[in-house]
């Protein structure tokens, strides 16, 4: 009895001290933090510099689980099963109306105190309506771009002017567009002469002679890529619709292509990064989250990954200004209202326009595929 009683006071105070210890002090030393965003966006190389630099800062071992997105509607569906941490949607799908992911509270506000590079983007960047909503930021740009046009050099003297050098009968077979019926409705859209409004206007595209176009530009495709370009998909090819991504590697591999601006203008995209608001449950993890975003949107980040890796526009002024000659002349536009190179903003679409484009693709890939298959039986 008497040596119970002098434990017991032992145990008290082991309890109370256990108490009084900070939280903190017993944060696990490991996270895993889950990326969904497009291929090329996470490179080894800068997955593993990122990694060290949260050990150095945090003591923490960080270990980079990435998928790659390959629909543009996986990044709802990541957020809304709990699937990513950091998703990378594009500018058209935030605020599309059957996901409203700031709206439904999918998105974690972001506390711009934690992203000092924000101060380096293009002031235009700073203050996007699919991002900002009562003067609150829910994400950051990260990338921009054109859905457009590029040539191989070994093939054309100058640089097609037009969307439709993808229908003279001369190259059917010759070129390469994605497996994303969305993008090629908007730039055979373009190629016909419609206005920007147009393409979130189902009953203007719903007539014969657009339909007739659609099915000719799937049919006279020699492939369709998936996701993003690159060069395996292109390689040999004479034209094609590109996000750019595989220019580089193109050049490495003895192929010399180069952007066309169409005079009818390209569709458009921005590309951002957004936080899952389960992140707010582990704080820990939700400031590796916000270091990551911090560090994709540095000037050295965006020279080594968009620049020179993916030879795509950089949102940061630094790595902009920075940039060789040469780069710069790679850079598809100065801006998104660059008079020189017209960039038509991919638009939100409502349910039933969204249902109608779908109807529309689906219908050119089965004319495409029933004639593959007629042609294979002759």
């Amino acid at each position: 009895m008497l040596r119970y009683n002098r434990v017991k006071p032992l145990i008290s105070w082991l309890m109370l001290l256990i108490m009084l210890v900070p939280v903190h002090a017993f944060a696990q030393n490991s996270q895993v933090l889950r990326l969904l965003v497009w291929e090329g966006y996470a490179p080894e190389a800068q997955r593993e510099q990122f990694i060290q630099y949260i050990k150095d800062k945090y003591s923490v071992e960080l270990t980079l689980k990435v998928d790659y997105i390959a629909e543009a509607e996986d990044g709802f569906e990541a957020l809304r099963l709990r699937k990513a941490d950091v998703v990378s949607p594009a500018h058209n799908r935030i605020n599309d109306k059957r996901f409203r992911m700031i709206d439904s509270g999918l998105l974690l506000p972001l506390n711009l105190d934690n992203l000092p590079n924000y101060q380096e983007l293009n002031p235009s960047f700073k203050q996007l309506n699919h991002l900002v909503k009562d003067d609150v930021h829910y994400g950051l740009p990260f990338a921009w771009g054109p859905y457009g046009l590029i040539y191989n050099t070994e093939v054309f003297d100058k640089a097609p002017d037009s969307w439709n050098v993808l229908w003279d009968p001369k190259y059917r077979g010759q070129y390469s567009i994605a497996d994303y019926g969305e993008i090629n409705i908007y730039l055979t859209a373009l190629a016909m002469g419609y206005d920007a409004s147009a393409l979130a206007d189902f009953e203007q595209l719903n007539n014969p002679a657009f339909k007739t176009k659609l099915a000719t530009l799937v049919r006279n495709t020699q492939s369709l890529w998936v996701g993003v370009d690159t060069a395996d998909d292109l390689q040999h090819k004479t034209l094609a619709s590109s996000w750019g991504f595989a220019l580089p590697e193109l050049k490495q591999r003895g192929e010399v292509w180069k952007w066309a601006h169409p005079k009818e203008g390209v569709p458009g995209w921005i590309d951002n990064h957004v936080m899952s608001k389960e992140l707010a449950y582990n704080p820990e993890l939700k400031r590796i989250a916000e270091e990551w975003l911090n560090f994709t949107i540095s000037a050295e980040f965006q020279a080594q990954v968009l620049v020179q890796g993916l030879s795509t526009n950089p949102v940061n002024m630094r790595t902009v200004e920075s940039a060789t000659v040469e780069q710069k002349q790679d850079f598809y536009a100065k801006s998104l209202n660059d008079p020189e190179a017209i960039i038509v903003l991919m638009p939100e679409l409502d349910r039933r326009t969204r249902n109608g484009i779908d109807n529309l693709w689906n219908k050119a890939l089965n004319k495409r595929q029933v004639e593959n298959e007629d042609n294979h039986k002759k």
